[in-house]
């Protein structure tokens, strides 16, 4: 007879007549009154009660204790919401394990809300500097000297895909950058993908190889910087909100922007459906303004210095026919594409197709 203490559903199956299912709830409510807080302490145990259910078929006990867990678990996240206490091996398998054999998509829901409360760094210290500072380049080197020579504001990290493929000089330029460093830069990293990632391509490799930034811009290698401007950009979002300041004004909001890393966690990463450029950034906009979290900072002074700095775009294009030629067929593809009621419902048919038709062979 079960303890009239327990909770209703835990306490049915005990009345049930299964005595190991009823042994294994007990040692499972023990376990919880030893640790209400829901340590780490005990999740072997926990982890081996529900493993021996799964293995005697006992799969609706081994679901809800599961759900108790993830109760738990979700209560010691919101106390301390920290990558120490969200990693949990044991529990993180033993729900794989149930809604592999349950499909239960409802226990799921109540994994990833436990994560809500876990968050980018949100600190802003005094003087903050720039965490981040994301730059694709193709070509034109002498560009990307141009825009750090502009800066005026201290960085952390410079983090810049080469997306040359080998082509000219850039590499090697790009190499003695990493030798000499800058003197506005603490750090400078720079990746060399197998050939052209695109502009959507090399800001996710980006904003996935340093998910610790809070705060990240990302510029075109032809944009320069007003005086003062990133520090007054740096100054006007909130670094701890999710948030975007565009540093130009439309059309070229996305030559120059700030995003914060609570944004890109909430709408999710750039369309790498458009390649190698153009149109991503009409994507990511509509995503941004579909979320009503999102706060836009638009700040339109800023944005008419910068604006009198950079009065021509495109220039890695515009300075090479061929790459011109390129573009007029990938812009068309990527067009249609944005265009597409596939896009909005994540039909993924068509990706290697249209990846291959636009590929820029110079």
């Amino acid at each position: 007879m079960a303890d009239r203490s327990q909770p209703r559903s835990l306490g049915t199956w005990l009345n049930q007549g299964n005595e190991f299912a009823s042994e294994a709830v007990s040692s499972y409510l023990a376990i919880e009154q030893q640790d209400p807080n829901c340590s780490k302490i005990w999740d072997e145990q926990r982890a081996d009660l529900i493993d021996t259910l799964h293995q005697l078929g006992h799969r609706r006990e081994a679901r809800a204790l599961v759900h108790r867990w993830l109760q738990g678990y979700e209560q010691r996240l919101l106390s301390s919401p920290c990558r120490r206490e969200a990693q949990r091996e044991e529990l993180w398998r033993c729900l794989a394990d149930v809604v592999e054999q349950t499909a239960d998509q409802n226990l799921l829901e109540v994994f990833w809300r436990c994560l809500a409360p876990l968050h980018p760094p949100r600190a802003k210290p005094l003087n903050a500097a720039l965490p981040l500072l994301a730059v694709p380049i193709l070509n034109r080197f002498d560009l990307l000297e141009r825009l750090l020579n502009s800066l005026d504001h201290p960085v952390q990290t410079l983090a810049i895909v080469d997306n040359s493929e080998g082509h000219g000089d850039l590499s090697e330029k790009l190499q003695a950058l990493l030798r000499n460093g800058h003197p506005m830069i603490e750090e400078i990293k720079v990746a060399t993908p197998f050939n052209n990632l695109g502009v959507a391509g090399s800001w996710n490799l980006i904003l996935r190889s340093f998910p610790e930034a809070s705060v990240v811009l990302l510029a075109n290698n032809d944009v320069q910087l007003s005086p003062l401007a990133l520090q007054s950009a740096l100054e006007a979002i909130d670094w701890q909100s999710p948030c975007w300041l565009p540093m130009l004004p439309y059309p070229d909001s996305f030559s120059a922007f700030l995003l914060t890393a609570q944004t890109w966690d909430l709408v999710g990463l750039f369309d790498e459906n458009f390649y190698p450029g153009y149109c991503e950034d009409i994507d990511y906009l509509e995503r941004l303004q579909a979320q009503p979290e999102v706060q836009s900072i638009h700040l339109p002074d800023l944005q008419q210095a910068m604006a009198k700095f950079n009065p021509c775009g495109s220039a890695t294009i515009n300075s090479d026919t061929k790459l011109l030629a390129c573009n007029r067929i990938s812009f068309q593809l990527n067009r249609l594409w944005l265009l597409s009621r596939r896009r909005h419902l994540g039909d993924h048919r068509g990706t290697w197709a249209r990846r291959w038709l636009c590929q820029w062979t110079i």
